[in-house]
């Protein structure tokens, strides 16, 4: 596992760039500070500010255009090094939810509308059983601009 020495997220031996602020990681070592250019920094603005609903009608805004179907997923073992089963959960949630947010963002989107949210848990085999099960949460909605 890496620390990463940006954001302090624990990442898979294996990764090259860091699951939580994207930090890219050389030979092995620490991350890196991502050159972020003003793209990417926009369409990182962007999505934070998109507002998501589970309902397929939302009554607080109004729908000027679909644009396409949107998903974000993330593995619980990504944040293994976190204290219990519920934190490293609600941490995969979140990065999906920020996945999401982002593809809608990459869309043009102002909103996400009738996202559900899937877990899907494998236990798998070999090296898998000895650390746990592997459970990735799924999140898919319909990406939309609002009037």
């Amino acid at each position: 596992m890496k620390i990463c020495s940006v954001c302090k997220v624990e990442n898979e031996a294996f990764r090259t760039m860091c699951v939580n602020c994207y930090s890219t990681f050389e030979d092995g070592g620490q991350p890196n500070e991502p050159e972020i250019s003003e793209e990417e920094t926009r369409l990182r603005v962007k999505a934070e500010k998109i507002k998501v609903f589970t309902t397929i009608d939302p009554i607080s805004i109004e729908i000027k255009d679909e644009l396409g179907l949107v998903f974000g997923n993330s593995s619980k073992q990504a944040f293994w090094g976190l204290s219990t089963q519920a934190n490293r959960l609600s941490r995969a949630y979140e990065v999906a939810l920020q996945n999401l947010k982002y593809d809608a963002a990459l869309m043009g989107a102002d909103a996400v509308i009738g996202v559900s949210f899937g877990l899907n848990n494998s236990t798998g085999s070999g090296a898998t059983l000895i650390t746990g099960s592997s459970e990735a949460v799924m999140l898919l909605g319909t990406a939309v601009v609002t009037k």
